[in-house]
């Protein structure tokens, strides 16, 4: 199929609308653990939020997929982007506990395509041998997300109550669906535009699974670690927000401003650093990553004040600088080009499940287990994590 696009142009796009598009989802991040304290609600309940979203996210990600190597990539990041903007308009005109549940899970339904799109696109135009350096610019973009939503969120929010994150979220959203509309071409290589319209089930998440991506090992092993941290990260969220909420004073600023140095670092590693596992190979970033995101629930436990938290959210940052490329370009390393959206779907159903299983140990485990412990069992899964990915790296599994 002849191209009538510049690679490098369509990635920076991407990387574009992935940061409008986090900023969107992220801008409301801080508002809900005050906005639960002054509406006398359990910081628990925080957990069905979680899940509600993640939910929608789990349910919606096969057909999602399917979508994407069927429809292509665009349609789908609009249809996401879209939803982000709608969602956002819609919550602060209820201002309840329930309509946010609610709401979080249509949008985790219509949301299913985001990431599964993008991924597939930059796997699609990226040369094998800069692919882990050409997706941390895409997942960088999330991270810078990161940054500018919980940061600007939590200012909000302090400032002009609990509508103004919402709505401006909305407005961010709306930006990356015109920018979307208007300037990313679609990236489908010609094998699924020969194969869009078969009726075979050729495109199904069922085909998929009976002849999965090899090696066999790497696709599990990939999928471990995408439920892990993502189970570690909402299953502790409730409890790190209580805790340093109500035991070290933190405002919504200032938890904004931790989560953003926190986004910051990820970029940096992403964007400047994503291109080592091209050089010295997917797992051994992978290990190296999982050892240094581990210093967030450290610090948690042993360094909660302001500052320290700083320094630990850097290192935490970074090492999740190091996991997100190396782990997206090993997904496409193993993957045909037929096969990109519903992989990337597979893995967003992963993610899926840990955002849910997550949060609903939150909700019964918040008030029961003690902070320490907590962070404690956090820290042993991903080191672990880090010792299987290590032999893996040292076994030569994937380049």
């Amino acid at each position: 199929m002849q191209r009538s696009y510049n690679p490098l142009v369509v990635i920076i796009l991407l990387s574009l609308s992935t940061t409008l598009m986090m900023t969107g989802h992220t801008m409301p991040y801080p508002v809900l653990a005050p906005w639960l304290i002054e509406q006398n609600i359990s910081m628990g309940m925080l957990g069905w939020v979680s899940f509600a979203f993640s939910l929608g996210n789990f349910l919606a990600a096969p057909i999602a997929g399917q979508l994407v190597d069927r429809w292509g990539r665009k349609p789908m990041l609009i249809i996401g982007l879209t939803a982000i903007v709608v969602v956002n308009i819609i919550i602060p005109f209820f201002e309840s506990l329930l309509t946010i549940i609610v709401l979080r899970f249509v949008m985790g339904l219509f949301n299913a395509g985001i990431m599964p799109a993008a991924l597939a696109a930059a796997a699609d135009v990226a040369p094998p041998e800069r692919r882990g350096a050409w997706i941390g610019y895409v997942t960088g973009g999330i991270s810078i997300g990161l940054i500018i939503g919980p940061s600007m969120g939590g200012i909000l929010y302090d400032a002009f109550g609990f509508a103004a994150p919402w709505w401006i979220s909305a407005g961010f959203a709306l930006v990356a669906v015109i920018m979307v509309a208007q300037l990313v071409p679609e990236t489908r290589v010609q094998a699924l535009h020969e194969s869009a319209g078969a009726a075979d089930g050729s495109h199904s998440l069922w085909n998929l699974l009976q002849n999965p991506p090899r090696p066999l090992i790497v696709l599990l092993s990939l999928l471990w670690l995408d439920f892990a941290w993502t189970f570690a990260w909402v299953a502790t969220e409730p409890a790190a927000l209580a805790y340093l909420y109500g035991n070290y004073a933190y405002t919504a600023t200032m938890f904004g401003v931790v989560v953003g140095v926190w986004g910051l670092a990820t970029a940096v590693g992403e964007i400047g650093l994503g291109g080592l596992s091209d050089r010295f190979g997917r797992f051994s970033m992978m290990t190296i990553g999982l050892v240094l995101h581990s210093a967030w629930y450290v610090g948690m436990m042993l360094f909660p004040q302001f500052t320290p938290m700083i320094v630990m959210a850097v290192l935490s940052g970074l090492g999740a600088g190091f996991i997100t490329p190396a782990l997206g370009a090993a997904y496409a390393d193993i993957t045909k080009p037929d096969q990109r959206g519903r992989v990337a779907s597979l893995k967003e159903m992963i993610i899926s499940i840990g955002g849910m299983s997550g949060p609903l140990f939150s909700v019964f485990a918040t008030d029961a287990i003690p902070t320490v412990p907590m962070f404690a069992g956090t820290v042993a899964i991903l080191l672990a994590s880090a010792g299987w990915m290590g032999w893996l790296w040292r076994r030569r599994v994937l380049g």
